[in-house]
């Protein structure tokens, strides 16, 4: 693909082919961003490369997401990203252990940089929040508005702040379509 949407665009670590990113998605440290191919990030996403990024391929992350806080995030394939998702892999603590916000020297905050891992098949409901250290079990679905405090087993339903698993998706009509998708795409 080329053209003012071109994913490739930016200096992405790496970048697959038919990558589309919108015009008005802002996207700091590029560097540390690896992005697969068949990838869509709409208008208004804020993407920032942290300690190092990986989305992988198929993946939708829609507007009004914000992925931030320094940390380390892997997205893998087939993964949504519903409107307003928060996927913060850094933050402030706040227990007293030091001040809080970007404007205060490094060595005056005390700050939590993790590490996100969104597995396979994964959807995240939109303005869910998913907080650093948690993985997302493949094929899991988090449902709107859930906060994601601690890791979700693969193929489950989740919901609630914070998220707890409410029932169990099915496999195998999923992993069936992805191989059809796959094969169909030469991979």
């Amino acid at each position: 693909m080329s053209g003012p949407f071109d994913g490739c665009r930016f200096p992405f670590r790496a970048c697959g082919d038919d990558v589309t990113i919108y015009e008005l998605v802002r996207v700091l440290d590029p560097e540390a961003i690896d992005v697969g191919t068949h990838v869509i990030v709409d208008d208004f996403v804020f993407l920032a490369g942290g300690l190092g990024t990986t989305i992988g391929s198929w993946v939708h992350i829609a507007s009004f997401v914000s992925i931030s806080g320094g940390g380390r995030l892997v997205v893998e394939d087939f993964a949504g990203i519903a409107t307003g998702v928060r996927i913060v892999t850094g933050t402030d603590l706040m227990d007293g252990s030091g001040l809080t916000g970007p404007t205060i020297p490094g060595d005056l905050r005390s700050v939590r940089r993790g590490t996100i891992h969104i597995g396979r098949h994964v959807v995240i409901g939109a303005n869910a929040v998913v907080l650093p250290d948690v993985t997302i079990g493949e094929g899991a679905i988090v449902g709107a508005g859930a906060v994601v405090t601690k890791s979700l087993e693969p193929w489950t339903i989740n919901v609630g702040q914070p998220a707890r698993p409410v029932g169990d998706r099915p496999s195998a009509e999923v992993l069936a379509r992805e191989v059809t998708v796959r094969a169909r795409d030469g991979a």
